[in-house]
């Protein structure tokens, strides 16, 4: 698998959990497959539908043009990382650090890579914080997700797979290694 491949599954599990944090992850299986999802799933086990139920148009809308830009602004990396010639290209983690950037630019969403059960290629992938800490014992646990909402800020910490490539570096002795990614977003809390 190239970096460029590895670069658009971190970009595809970033969408997944920015599209719909809390409802997507936790919604009941029997809620999100259908006929033709249940089909795709016996033939590529793992992949799950994360389709939520329909949503208000306006919220929709909003969704959309977030997910836009964050397609926009993956498509940008990939081309300005990957396909300059004589360029030393970076490791995709780095590469998406630009769609980080839009998404809090654009959208207010803070996004940072967190280190869970394998060897941290940067210090600053390491737990900082509380919450942080927290997340990674949940993750490594098994657990999907792990959630807070404090200060007004709703933080929500999910796992990234990594898959044989990723392993050539991030080396470790899991079974089932992980990395992670923490997302901050303001909410109004009634």
């Amino acid at each position: 698998m190239t970096r460029l491949h590895r670069l658009l599954l971190a970009t595809l599990a970033l969408l997944l959990v920015t599209a719909n944090p809390a409802d997507a992850l936790q919604q009941d299986k029997s809620d999100r497959t259908t006929p033709h999802t249940k089909a795709k799933a016996r033939n590529k086990p793992g992949l799950k539908s994360l389709a939520p139920k329909p949503i208000p148009l306006d919220q929709a809308k909003q969704r959309a043009r977030m997910l836009h830009d964050i397609y926009e602004s993956t498509l940008l990396s990939m081309h300005r990382h990957y396909f300059e010639p004589g360029k030393q290209q970076p490791i995709p983690s780095r590469a998406m650090e630009d769609v980080f950037y839009t998404g809090k630019r654009r959208w207010g969403v803070t996004a940072r890579w967190l280190a869970v059960s394998a060897q941290a290629m940067n210090i600053d992938h390491k737990p900082r914080t509380p919450f942080e800490k927290a997340a990674v014992r949940q993750l490594i646990s098994g657990k999907k997700t792990h959630e807070e909402v404090r200060d007004g800020i709703y933080r929500m910490a999910a796992p990234i797979v990594l898959f044989a490539n990723c392993i050539r570096c991030h080396t470790t002795r899991n079974k089932r290694p992980i990395a992670g990614i923490v997302l901050s977003l303001p909410v109004t809390t009634d």
